[in-house]
This record gives structure tokens, C-alpha cells and sequence, in this order.
């Protein structure tokens, strides 16, 4: 019913999909799996279902392992045209095939007539009971290294890419495109993934058994680049000033809190610096002393100062500031102005000048 195509660089999970989300619901569903992929083993698959998925063991499917041999041999796929041939693929089977470019590549030639027949008619092969048709899955590094007939006819492409530059080796990426046209135009999906540890036992991602990668270049590793760090480092920095800047504008509290204070100070300063004559000067003025007038004899002026009494006495200008009603002086260590004394109304003396 479907070609589908999974490619990905080595290590990159292509098996590791392919078993995890292919077979194992294949199996699952009671089908043949026909697969050349290494190392698979049905009996750990019957037991991880059962466990992992509460299947029931006598539902479950076959897997029917392959070597790359038998691929390229006649008789592999079934032929619609020669029914009574008996063939390794049956219809309703999943077929999986591990480095499909080695039996399809774009350098083998031409393909036989029996695969040909089969890739472009796969559907038309179903199971006699279930009427479910045969599924393609094609596993390979570069789907432009496929045959043209056989990408022609790929219906979607999974593209794996495993976090290696992240330094994440246990988690990757799942880019679904429809068609074997990998571009942004044909990209349906974007998926991460996480690799399961209790999938590897079920098929050998190794050739020759169990394996490790080990980065031959530690640059390869972005988080392992101290500039990128230390980038890291200021933008949290900043952002974190910048958070506590924002917080302070919007919350000015404690600004709020000395706006009084400060006001007080300055009045203070204000005062002591710019003295009310009034409030200063109060409890020096004279309470006997008054100005009366001014006298000017023979081109000397001289103040008038008068007490309640009606004695009168007059003083030299120098000891005297300001002119009219602002007139202010000093006797006796007191402060004398024009409104200044106590003004007694029997004491008659004139106020003015005098000449």
C-alpha cells in the first residue's frame, strides 16, 4: 500500500526507527516481516510486545530474516503474471531492506522485470484472509542514490538526524517529507525522538556485534565551545540587569520612601541658607528703640531713634542698612527698625525727616 524510505547518515537511527515504529506494530498486527536488517531477532521481539504492549503471543506476526543475497535472486518478489511461483515476499508482507542502494542504486543498471513489476504494482498483492497489501520500507544513507524508478515511486521519506553537534547521543530528529524530495516545500513533519535501550537488543546496529562512537574531534560538539559559554554567560547577565532595572522602574518604592527626606533636607538647606528676616532677627529687636526719622545738619546725615519715653537720640548711618520702612540697625546690641520699641501715643514724636 506504501513505499516509504528512511534515510539518515550511519548511526543516525535509520534501523532504529524502522524497528521501533515499523516492524514492531507490523508484528504486533499479526503480519510477516520479510527484512535483511542484522541481527533481528523474532523471539526478543515476541517478548518485548508481550511485555512492553501486553500482546498475545499466538496473534503475534513472523519475522522472516533474509540475506542480502537472496534479494537480487529470482523469485524473491511475487509476480502477479506467474501466481503458482512461489516466492519469499507474500502478499501482505512488510518488506524492509537495509541498504536498499546496493540492490536499487542509481549505478546497478536497469532493473529486472520482476522488481519493476513489483514496485510499481506492490499494492496489488494482499494477504488471502486480512486483504491487507505488501509495504515497502527502504532504508538508505542518500535517497538520491536510489534508482530513479524506485524514488519515483517513494510515497513518503523519513530523514534521521542524530543530535551529535549537541552532544545529545540519545535523542534525534525525524524529518517527514512527502515524496523522495527532501526541501522545505515537501517537509510535512518535524519530530524529536529519544532512542529506547530496550529496542537495541531486538536487532544488531553493529555489524560484527556490539559498538560505540566516539567523537574524533571534541569541536564537533557545540556545547563543548567555551566562546559559546561565555556568550551564554553575558546574555543572562544582561538579561538578569535588565529584568532588575524593569522590576525597579515599575516598583519605585523606596524612591518614593526618600522623596520626603530629601524634600526636608532641602528645605533645610533652602532656610539656612536664605534666612527670613522675621523669624531670625525676632528676639533681638529692641523693645525700647525705634527709628523715627532721619537728620541731616551741615552735609552729615544722622538716623533718629526714639523711645516711648519721648527721649530722643540720633545715630550715625553707618550702623544702619536699608532706607525708608526697610531701614535696620543695631544699638546696644539690639535691633532697631521703624516699627521696632514700643510706641507709647503720649510720647508725641514725629516721624520723618528733618533737615
Amino acid at each position: 500500500m506504501a513505499i516509504n524510505a528512511y534515510v539518515g547518515l550511519q548511526g543516525s537511527g535509520k534501523s532504529f526507527e524502522v524497528i521501533s515504529s515499523v516492524i514492531l506494530d507490523a508484528v504486533q498486527h499479526g503480519r510477516r516481516v520479510v527484512t535483511n536488517v542484522a541481527g533481528i531477532n523474532e523471539d526478543r521481539i515476541h517478548e518485548y510486545l508481550v511485555n512492553q504492549r501486553d500482546a498475545e503471543i499466538d496473534k503475534l506476526g513472523r519475522i522472516i530474516h533474509i540475506e542480502n543475497e537472496r534479494i537480487l535472486q529470482t523469485q524473491f518478489f511475487p509476480d502477479e503474471e506467474k501466481p503458482e511461483l512461489e516466492s519469499v515476499v507474500l502478499g501482505g508482507d512488510l518488506v524492509a531492506i537495509d541498504e536498499a542502494w546496493r540492490f536499487w542504486g542509481s549505478d546497478n543498471g536497469k532493473l529486472s522485470h520482476e522488481h519493476m513489476q513489483f514496485f510499481r504494482m506492490h499494492r496489488h498483492y494482499v494477504h488471502l484472509e486480512t486483504a491487507v497489501a505488501c509495504d515497502v520500507v527502504l532504508m538508505t544513507q542518500d535517497i538520491t542514490g536510489l534508482h530513479r524508478s524506485v524514488k519515483n515511486v517513494v510515497e513518503f521519506t523519513f530523514r534521521m538526524h542524530k543530535h551529535k553537534s549537541l552532544g545529545f547521543t540519545k535523542r534525534y530528529r525525524v524529518e517527514i517529507y512527502e515524496g523522495w524530495k527532501l526541501n522545505a516545500k515537501t517537509r510535512i513533519d518535524d519530530r524529536q525522538k529519544k532512542y529506547d535501550p530496550a529496542i537495541f537488543p531486538l536487532y544488531q546496529s553493529y555489524t560484527g556485534g556490539q559498538g560505540s562512537e566516539k567523537a574524533i574531534d571534541k569541536r564537533q560538539n557545540l556545547l563543548a565551545n567555551r566562546t559559546l559559554w561565555l556568550y551564554a554567560v553575558g546574555v543572562v547577565v544582561m538579561m538578569s540587569i535588565g529584568g532588575w532595572g524593569a522590576w525597579r522602574f515599575f516598583h519605585p518604592t523606596n524612591a518614593t520612601k526618600a522623596a520626603p527626606s530629601v524634600s526636608a533636607k532641602t528645605s533645610a538647606v533652602t532656610s539656612a541658607s536664605t534666612p527670613t528676616m522675621p523669624q531670625q532677627d525676632k528676639q533681638n529687636f529692641s523693645g525700647s528703640w525705634r527709628v523715627v526719622g532721619t537728620l541731616q545738619a551741615d552735609n552729615v546725615s544722622w538716623v533718629v531713634v526714639a523711645d516711648q519715653a519721648g527721649r530722643v537720640r540720633v545715630e550715625s548711618p553707618s550702623m544702619f542698612n536699608g532706607k525708608g520702612v526697610a531701614i535696620l540697625g543695631h544699638i546696644d546690641g539690639e535691633a532697631v527698625t521703624g516699627w521696632s520699641g514700643s510706641m507709647d501715643k503720649s510720647a508725641g514724636v514725629p516721624v520723618g525727616q528733618s533737615k
